[in-house]
C-alpha cells in the first residue's frame, strides 16, 4: 500500500496537541477532521479528490477535509496521515454584535449583527441597494445578496457582477472584506467618481458570507470553531454540477445552499464573479476538473496577473506568491469535481474565478484591516474588467430584445459561448486582444456574423446587432416566460399583434429521457391590434431540465414555433400529500414527491393498524407522482395510508363512505 512518513518532529513543533486518527467521538464533536499526508509516486490523487475534500498541496503534501464517512473510506486505503488541529479553531476571537464597533473592520460580527448590517444597508440606500434573500441553509440561517447599482429595482443593460465569499466556513477573511466592500460602495457614491461610475454602469452582487452554518458552527455569537463543511457536514465546493464528473459528483444530494446558488445562476447572467477562499494565497483560473485549457485562457491569465500584481504593489512581501507568482490553472494545482468555478464556467456560461487570499484560514480579527489595504484596490480592478471586450445589444428590426447565442467563430467550445440578454438584448464578451468573427444566433432569426472586430486591452468594441425573422410571422411577440412553482411550470406569454391567429399549442421536451408532447393548447384572438397577455401552467412530474415551445397555429392551420424557453425543475424533499377528494367514493387520488431516487412503499391499513393493501413498492426517480386507490372493495370508514423511503416516514387519514 502507499507508505507516507509523518513529519512528527515539524508537527510537534507546529501545534500544541494532534492525534494519528479520528473516531466517532471525534466527528460528533467536530463534524469534519482536519489531515494532511504525503505524496508518493504511487498517490492516485484524482483518486482521492473524489474520497476527501482537498484543500492544499504544497511541497509534495497534501491538506485535506474530512467528514466522518469520507474518512473511512479514506482509511481503507492505508494511507499514513496525521489529524492536524482544525484551522477554525482559536484561542480569542474579536466578536461583537454592535455595528459601529464592527465598522472598524477589525472585529467580527455576530450571526445576528451581519443581517441587521445588511438588511441597515438596503435601509440607508434604497435607490442603489437591495437586499435578496436567496434561502435558508441546513440550520435555518439566511445566504444573502447586496445587489447594488443605480436604479437597483429596474434591469437595466449592464454587465452583472458577483462577488461571494466563504462557502467554506472557516475561511472568514473573505467575509469581513466583502462586508467592507458593501458599505464601500454605498458610502462613497456620489462623492467618489470611479466608485460612483462602477456603481451606475455594472449591477454588482456581493455574497459576503455563502457557508453561514459553517462560520458560525460554534453557535450565532462567534465564529470560533468555524468549520469547512455545511450543516450537513457537506464541502459545498464539491457539491455542484460538474461538466466532466456529472450531477452528483459527490454521490450527494445537492445541499440547500448549493440549488440558492443554482437557482441564482439561472435566474441571471452573471458576466464576471469571484469566489474568495482561504488556505494559500493564489488567483485561481478554469478549469479545475480537467486538463484542457479553456478558450480564454490567455485572458484569465491576464486578469490574474493584473489582480496580483496590484496586490504586490501595495502589500508586504511575498504576499499572494503562491504557485506561479500567485496565479495558477485549477487543475495544474489540483483537481476539483463538483466546484462551484466550474459550475458557473459550463453550466452559467460566465467567468468566474476562485481567490485564495489568506494562508490562514480563520484570520484574527486585528489583521483584517492589513488584508483591505492590501486587496481592495484589485476588488475594484477586478470589476472593471467587465468594461472591456465586445459588448452591445441584439434585437429585432422594432427594438424588442433577443436572447442570442453568441459564438466566438473558431475559438469557443465545452459551453463557453454567452447568450445576450433576454429581457435587455445586452451582451458583454470579455476576450484577449486580437481580431475575432462573431455569429448571432437565435430561433425564429436569420443568424448573422459580424467579422473583423477587433478587440484591445482596457477597451470596449460596441456592436448592436439588427436580426431578421427568418420569415413573417402572424403574431408578434412581446414577451414568453417561465416560473417554477414546486413542481409546476408557469408560462406566460404576451402579443402585440395577431393576423388570422388559430391559437398557441404549448410542446414540452424532457432532455432527460428525449421525450417530447403537446401539453396544452389556448385559443388566439383571431386579427387584433391590441396587446394579450396568456397564461398556461403545466404540472409535471420528474425533476429536471424541461425545454418548452410556443407553437402558434394560423386559422388555415400553418404553424410556426415563435418562442422557445426553459424550466428547471428541483425538489428538496420529500413529501406525501394529502388525498383528494376526501371523504370520497369510491375512488381518491394520492400525491407524494421525492428528491431522489429511491424505493418508494406506500401502504393502507385500518384504524386498528391491520396491513390493507399495499398500493405501491417500487424505485421512483426524482419527480412528483400521482397514485390513484379504487376502495371499491372496501368497507366504509377511516383509514390509514403511510409512505415510506429510505429515512421519510409520513402517515396521513382518508375517509371512504359509501
Amino acid at each position: 500500500m502507499k507508505i507516507i512518513f509523518t513529519i512528527f518532529i515539524l508537527l510537534s513543533v507546529s501545534f500544541n496537541s494532534f492525534t494519528q486518527t479520528a473516531d466517532h467521538s471525534y466527528f460528533a464533536a467536530n463534524g469534519e477532521v482536519y489531515f494532511q499526508f504525503q505524496i508518493t509516486p504511487q498517490t492516485d490523487l484524482n483518486l482521492l479528490t473524489r474520497i476527501i475534500s482537498i484543500d492544499n498541496v504544497k511541497d509534495n503534501i497534501v491538506y485535506a477535509y474530512a467528514n466522518e464517512k469520507e474518512y473511512n473510506k479514506f482509511l481503507s486505503y492505508s494511507i499514513e496521515h496525521t489529524v492536524l488541529p482544525k484551522p477554525g479553531l482559536v484561542k480569542e476571537v474579536k466578536m461583537s454584535n454592535n455595528p459601529d464597533e464592527i465598522t472598524a473592520w477589525d472585529t467580527y460580527p455576530t450571526y445576528d449583527a451581519y443581517v441587521t448590517m445588511m438588511t441597515a444597508y438596503q435601509t440607508a440606500h434604497p435607490d442603489i441597494c437591495k437586499i435578496i434573500d436567496g434561502g435558508t441553509t441546513v440550520n435555518g440561517r439566511h445566504i444573502l445578496f447586496a445587489k447594488i447599482t443605480q436604479n437597483v429595482n429596474v434591469r437595466n443593460p449592464k454587465p452583472q457582477f458577483m462577488y461571494t465569499s466563504s462557502m467554506h466556513g472557516d475561511e472568514t477573511t473573505g467575509y469581513i472584506l466583502m462586508l467592507r466592500l458593501i458599505d464601500t460602495l454605498l458610502s462613497s457614491y456620489g462623492t467618489d467618481t470611479r466608485l460612483t461610475n462602477m456603481v451606475n454602469n455594472v449591477e454588482i452582487w456581493i455574497n459576503p458570507l455563502a457557508n453561514p452554518d459553517g462560520t458560525y458552527y460554534g453557535g450565532n455569537s462567534t465564529v470560533n470553531s468555524a468549520i469547512r463543511y455545511n450543516g450537513n457536514n457537506i464541502d459545498l465546493n464539491r457539491n455542484f454540477p460538474d461538466p466532466q464528473a456529472g450531477q452528483h459528483p459527490d454521490g450527494l444530494a445537492w445541499q440547500p445552499e448549493t440549488i440558492i446558488m443554482m437557482n441564482l445562476i439561472a435566474a441571471n447572467r452573471f458576466t464576471l464573479s469571484a469566489n474568495f477562499h482561504g488556505g494559500s494565497q493564489v488567483f485561481n483560473y478554469p478549469w479545475d476538473t480537467w486538463a484542457k485549457l479553456h478558450p480564454d485562457d490567455t485572458w484569465y491569465e491576464f486578469i490574474g496577473k493584473n489582480f496580483v500584481d496590484t496586490v504586490h504593489a501595495h502589500s508586504v512581501s511575498g504576499y499572494m506568491t503562491d504557485l506561479n507568482n500567485g496565479i495558477t490553472n485549477g487543475y495544474a494545482w489540483y483537481q476539483v469535481t463538483g466546484g462551484r468555478q466550474d459550475y458557473m464556467n459550463y453550466y452559467g456560461r460566465g467567468r468566474e474565478v476562485t481567490i485564495e487570499i489568506c494562508t490562514t484560514k480563520l484570520t484574527p480579527a486585528a489583521q483584517l484591516p492589513n488584508y483591505w489595504n492590501y486587496l481592495y484596490r484589485s476588488f475594484l480592478n477586478f470589476i472593471e474588467n467587465t468594461y472591456y471586450g465586445i459588448r452591445g445589444t441584439v434585437k429585432d428590426a422594432s427594438g424588442n430584445p433577443i436572447k442570442a447565442l453568441i459564438t466566438v467563430t473558431s475559438h469557443d467550445s465545452e459551453n463557453t459561448q454567452i447568450y445576450s440578454d433576454s429581457l435587455t438584448g445586452s451582451f458583454y464578451r470579455m476576450i484577449a486582444p486580437g481580431t475575432y468573427s462573431v455569429t448571432f444566433a437565435a430561433d425564429s432569426f436569420v443568424t448573422k456574423t459580424v467579422s473583423s472586430i477587433s478587440v484591445a486591452n482596457y477597451a470596449a468594441s460596441t456592436y448592436n446587432v439588427v436580426l431578421s425573422p427568418l420569415h413573417p410571422t402572424p403574431v408578434e411577440l412581446t414577451k414568453f416566460n417561465s416560473y417554477v412553482e414546486d413542481n409546476k411550470v408557469i408560462l406566460k406569454w404576451e402579443t402585440a399583434t395577431e393576423i388570422n391567429n388559430k391559437g398557441f399549442e404549448i410542446i414540452r421536451k424532457y432532455p432527460a429521457d428525449n421525450s417530447t408532447q403537446i401539453v396544452g393548447f389556448l385559443n388566439g384572438y383571431g386579427s387584433s391590434a391590441i396587446k394579450h397577455n396568456y397564461n398556461f401552467i403545466d404540472k409535471v412530474n420528474l425533476a429536471g431540465k424541461y425545454e418548452y415551445f410556443l407553437n402558434q397555429i394560423d386559422i388555415n392551420g400553418t404553424n410556426n414555433t415563435v418562442a422557445e424557453t426553459e424550466a428547471n425543475i428541483v425538489l428538496n424533499n420529500y413529501s406525501l400529500y394529502q388525498n383528494y377528494p376526501n371523504p370520497f367514493n369510491p375512488s381518491t387520488s394520492i400525491e407524494f414527491e421525492v428528491p431522489k431516487e429511491d424505493n418508494v412503499t406506500i401502504k393502507l391499513y385500518d384504524i386498528l393498524g391491520n396491513d390493507v393493501m399495499t398500493l405501491l413498492s417500487e424505485i421512483k426517480k426524482p419527480g412528483h407522482y400521482t397514485l390513484f386507490l379504487n376502495a371499491g372493495n372496501l368497507a366504509s370508514g377511516m383509514y390509514i395510508y403511510k409512505m415510506q423511503s429510505g429515512n421519510f416516514v409520513s402517515t396521513k387519514k382518508l375517509m371512504l363512505t359509501k
